[in-house]
């Protein structure tokens, strides 16, 4: 049961994420909002993530993981309710932003649960079930997400969450256990830490994605929000240096290791998740595809997803991780800008379709790897804040990557797509050269 019910909200968690990415235009055109403002229908989510996922692991820990994870699928039933009825955009933004706190206990949790119920060799395959399942919904998404829109209307994309939910809480009700950690009973909630870190990473979001609407670049508006981004940045540091239960803990950065693995974290996000929010746009646009046809071109990013991590784990075994993860890295980065000149030059659309699938082998072999390469560079105790600390990093990198990504598009409306997937591979190179410096020079030390 805790198996189903793990791999249910797997599905649904990542499904929305896509399946809504390829609906974006759908979206944009009946709610009258332009491309660039519709990113934020993925980036709101992003920062939800980024504001609850610190503080989801320790409550579930507190309170029990089983009746966080309840709480998490019924507050994503009522979100998802919720969007399907908004009636403007700025509504089905803070109802986006509390879907993605919802998912944050989802995710959370159901990986808590998980570990509790599977000991040994079995934990192993029910983990590797519970991956192949997410990576299913990853394909699936884009596809079923534009036929849906174009079909039933992108609102459907919400109303089919609420049977999976329903499903999720039958499941949770006839046989999955609840656990906690009785050591986290004492332990407060750094929310902060939590809210400041997500006013940073959302400040900067705005800077990019809204440059023009603050008054441009160099405007009074975004030297104000650059200012204040800044300084919840420094006061993010100030909080978690004095927490006794930080929700990042910054002493782990010490080990160069992780720091590398953190922002490889993070790069891939920005190189390879992000192009989901853009490529619908390049395929309903410049490729002149149908919505079929744009879910089509995602899935085309997707598949490795399925069907390489496997192939990834077995890799990374034979490779060291100074060699390994900056390896994926220079994949997606020279994907990202074989891209980047097809787009600039029209150079057809099978050379997309490559370098699509290109960018998604280049992720999919380090993405599995990269919590537990996470979780082995610091010590055992820290095991649960090292995961929590990495996944944070990856919405991180995925946030301003899609705003990063949103800001290039804009500079010159012949290339803009050009100019933005050289952004991202830009962002995988710079990655991969700094992730390969802190692992060798771990290595000398």
């Amino acid at each position: 049961m805790t198996l189903w019910a793990a791999c249910i909200g797997g599905f649904l968690f990542q499904f929305d994420l896509t399946a809504l990415a390829a609906a974006r235009p759908e979206i944009g055109a009946d709610l009258g909002v332009i491309s660039e403002a519709s990113a934020w229908l993925i980036d709101i989510y992003s920062l939800g993530l980024v504001l609850a996922l610190p503080a989801s692991g320790t409550l579930a820990d507190r309170f029990g993981r089983r009746r966080m994870f309840t709480t998490g699928t019924v507050l994503f039933a009522a979100s998802s309710a919720l969007c399907a009825l908004a009636p403007s955009f700025g509504t089905l933004l803070l109802l986006r932003a509390l879907q993605g706190i919802a998912g944050a206990f989802l995710t959370s949790a159901q990986m808590a649960l998980l570990a509790h119920a599977y000991v040994g060799s079995s934990r192993a395959r029910a983990f590797g079930i519970s991956g192949t399942v997410i990576g299913a919904s990853m394909v699936a998404g884009p596809p079923f997400g534009a036929l849906i829109a174009s079909t039933l209307g992108w609102r459907w994309i919400f109303w089919i969450n609420l049977p999976l939910c329903a499903a999720i809480l039958a499941l949770v009700a006839r046989g999955v256990a609840e656990s906690s950690d009785p050591d986290a009973a004492g332990r407060k909630i750094d929310w902060r830490g939590c809210l400041l870190l997500a006013l940073a990473a959302g400040g900067f979001a705005v800077v990019l994605l809204d440059a023009e609407i603050l008054g441009g670049w160099w405007s009074a508006g975004v030297a104000v929000v650059t200012g204040l981004a800044l300084l919840c940045a420094v006061g993010f540091v100030i909080v978690e240096r004095s927490h006794n239960y930080p929700a990042i803990d910054l002493m782990l950065f010490r080990s160069r290791p992780f720091a590398a693995i953190c922002v490889t974290a993070a790069a891939s996000a920005a190189g390879y998740w992000s192009l989901l929010v853009h490529v619908p746009r390049l395929a309903r646009g410049p490729m002149g595809l149908d919505p079929a046809g744009a879910g089509l071109l995602l899935t085309a990013m997707t598949v490795p997803m399925l069907v390489l991590p496997r192939f990834g784990a077995r890799l990374v075994s034979r490779l060291p991780a100074q060699l390994f993860f900056p390896l994926g890295l220079v994949i997606v980065g020279v994907a990202d800008f074989g891209l980047s000149l097809a787009a600039w030059t029209d150079g057809g659309n099978t050379l997309i379709v490559v370098a699509l699938m290109a960018s998604g082998i280049g992720c999919a072999l380090i993405n599995s790897q990269i919590t537990a390469a996470a979780i082995s560079a610091v010590p055992a105790g820290r095991a649960a804040m090292a995961s929590a600390i990495c996944v944070t990093m990856r919405q991180i990198g995925f946030s301003l990557g899609v705003a990063l990504l949103a800001c290039l598009r804009q500079i010159d409306d012949s290339h803009g797509f050009s100019l933005a997937f050289g952004g991202a591979g830009f962002v995988a190179m710079a990655a991969a050269a700094i992730g390969s410096r802190l692992f060798c020079t771990a290595t000398k030390t």
